[in-house]
């Protein structure tokens, strides 16, 4: 199944790369899937797309050999069993700040007797009545952002969550959060500091620890601190950066601006 590509690679050792997606199309998803990130994850809470899309997008996604994940607008089980049922293959939860919360946000995740999730699979259903029960509660990966000052400060209590596969660190609101100086900026010290307690945390729980991290260079560098699901690349940023590049490109060939 394609969740499987994600565990091997954390089995391994490995650092799983994803894709963060803000477009509402399921054909730009099929081709940033199909470059052969391990996972792409649609962004609903801050991106362009609507929840009617997800669906679409999700069997796109899988198709091009990716592993289909969403982050969600909110801690809503609703809206979690709903993604869950039209094709995601894992949740990232934004703010995370207390113990309660994670285990309300992964019972929502998992069928009885491990949670409260409803059965009613729409697409991408793993088998059929028990056997997709059981091959859910399995697969289906939760991840924990953590990105508040209250989700940092509850951290240890957060990553010991019975159930819960990862954290996620999403570093614009981490570093609101804290109060940082800077933005975002992932050599700023004192984040780095906090990113490293989150690493430290997850490793202790024996869950996956995931960063926002979208640059090639910045990605390999959190990947040298120990995180083991990182994000490179942004579609919106592959579009207009390679848009960009081949104008100028195209400029500086025909000595012209």
């Amino acid at each position: 199944m394609p969740t499987d590509r994600l565990r091997e690679t954390w089995a391994r050792g490995g650092t799983a790369l994803n894709a963060w997606l803000t477009l509402e199309g399921a054909a730009s998803a099929a081709a940033v899937a199909a470059a052969g990130f391990d996972s792409v994850t649609l962004d609903l809470q801050h991106g362009a797309a609507e929840p009617q899309d997800a669906a679409r997008i999700f069997a796109a996604v899988q198709a091009a050999g990716a592993t289909p994940l969403v982050r969600v607008r909110w801690n809503d089980p609703a809206e979690l069993m709903r993604m869950l049922d039209v094709g995601a293959r894992g949740i990232v939860c934004p703010m995370i700040g207390s113990r309660a919360e994670a285990e309300a946000f992964v019972a929502a995740c998992r069928y009885p007797p491990l949670g409260i999730r409803s059965y009613g699979p729409v697409h991408g259903a793993l088998g059929a009545g028990r056997e997709h029960v059981r091959r859910a509660n399995e697969v289906i990966l939760t991840f924990a952002m953590i990105e508040t000052a209250e989700g940092f400060e509850n951290l240890d209590e957060i990553a010991s969550t019975p159930g819960l596969d990862g954290l996620y660190v999403g570093p614009s609101d981490l570093s609101l959060g804290l109060g940082l100086d800077t933005f975002a900026d992932l050599g700023d010290p004192r984040l780095l500091e906090a990113l490293d307690a989150v690493v430290d945390a997850a490793k202790r729980h024996e869950i996956v620890s995931g960063v926002h991290a979208p640059s090639p260079e910045r990605t390999a560098a959190m990947a040298e601190r120990g995180f083991r699901f990182v994000t490179p690349v942004v579609d919106t940023t592959l579009v207009t950066d390679g848009a960009s590049a081949s104008l100028e490109r195209t400029r500086t060939l025909m000595g012209t601006r």
